[in-house]
């Protein structure tokens, strides 16, 4: 017990002060470099418009929260609708100026020029666009027969 109670009261203490003395200073010069550089290099995006496609669930509904806090105008495109009715509200909550969304399907090219005029049309330009949606086939290459699918799904 003795060689503990040696160890923990002489050995410890000015262990901790030289390992304190290296780290500290590198720590505060680290934290200065990170401010700097935040402060330089972060992407002012209040007031910004973005699109979000495929922003009725999983990643783009997400993506569109962490937009919303940042509180930009979003456009939420998908092909339900109603769905996109109730994040609208969760990303106004959060902080969104303005919500819009609109029913679309980004397979179809006709869809996507009308989201794209009318984000324009309402806002007066479109800052952010998010191509979280597709359209994807189950099949390995080597069976790949018809490849002017390929355009399609690309």
């Amino acid at each position: 017990m003795d060689l503990m109670n040696f160890f923990l009261n002489l050995v410890v203490p000015p262990a901790g002060l030289v390992v304190l003395a290296f780290a500290w200073p590198s720590l505060v010069f680290l934290t200065a470099c990170d401010w700097v550089l935040h402060t330089i290099y972060s992407d002012k995006m209040e007031g910004k418009v973005v699109v979000i496609t495929g922003a009725s669930s999983g990643i783009g509904e997400q993506i569109a929260y962490q937009y919303a806090k940042r509180r930009t105008n979003l456009v939420l495109v998908a092909r339900r609708e109603e769905r996109l009715r109730s994040i609208r509200d969760k990303a106004r909550s959060m902080g969104a100026k303005n919500v819009s969304i609109m029913a679309a399907d980004v397979v179809k090219e006709e869809d996507c020029k009308r989201f794209i005029d009318e984000t324009i049309n309402q806002y007066g330009q479109l800052d952010h666009l998010v191509n979280n949606a597709s359209l994807g086939h189950s099949f390995l290459f080597e069976e790949a027969g018809d490849t002017s699918e390929f355009a399609h799904m690309m």
